[in-house]
């Protein structure tokens, strides 16, 4: 057989022929399940923020999602079978995970309040002990000056007190407090032993959060009154 001057062999051309007549085996692709796609967003989603109320519902939602796309693969060539086990596994995780959050949530709650209470107790008690030293350090400065106070705190360092020392005193043991937390009330001198115990020689200044401050009366005592400057949280 010739073909615009070309010989084929009658074999070729069978197998031309076979080839061209028979019919195409190839399908469309398969379409990955949408529903299987979100419930493993969603069951990632709910398992890392299953420790609030909202993530619970996440998760909850997932494994509907996680369902109704396995019950699709049943149904016809659906693509995302993993993802839907793996979101549904996760989100049945987190469903579970999440009574074990509450419970501990309760537990250690209260144990982290009364943890921070005692922190503040201790850091109240350094400043009533920094305060009476500070007391300790200006009496002895009056009994050398005539007694008259310091008009400033640098006026004890070196010779009552060291400088480091000093000012380790005045910083505050509070979170956030200053470095000098201690202020000289000026009063006068002599204190009258009638009024000694209710006039302030030295303050503490404190951050808003700190509901109560250090004060020294002139007769050596410490207390501790209000901050002025507190904030209740």
């Amino acid at each position: 057989m010739k073909l615009r001057g070309i010989r084929f062999p009658h074999r070729k051309i069978r197998d031309i022929q076979r080839i061209v007549s028979e019919p195409s085996n190839s399908s469309p692709p398969l379409s990955w399940s949408k529903s299987a796609i979100w419930s493993l967003v969603l069951g990632l989603i709910g398992f890392a923020t299953v420790w609030v109320v909202f993530g619970l519902l996440i998760a909850a939602v997932a494994a509907i999602l996680g369902h109704l796309s396995l019950s699709k693969f049943r149904t016809g060539p659906v693509r995302g079978r993993r993802l839907a086990w793996t979101g549904l596994i996760i989100s049945y995780l987190a469903i579970l995970l999440f009574p074990f959050i509450m419970i501990g949530a309760a537990v250690s709650i209260p144990a982290v309040s009364q943890w921070r209470n005692q922190q503040s107790q201790a850091r109240a008690e350094v400043s009533s002990e920094k305060a009476s030293q500070l007391f300790v350090v200006c009496e002895a400065f009056a009994r050398a000056n005539r007694d008259r106070y310091p008009s400033d705190w640098s006026d004890l360092g070196g010779r009552f007190i060291p400088r480091l020392q000093l000012r380790q005193l005045l910083r505050s043991p509070h979170r956030g407090g200053e470095t000098e937390a201690f202020e000289l009330v000026p009063h006068s001198r002599p204190v009258l032993d009638v009024v000694a115990s209710t006039t302030i020689v030295i303050q503490e200044r404190a951050p808003s959060h700190i509901p109560d401050i250090a004060v020294v009366f002139a007769d050596g005592n410490v207390s501790t009154l209000l901050n002025p400057d507190y904030q209740a949280p």
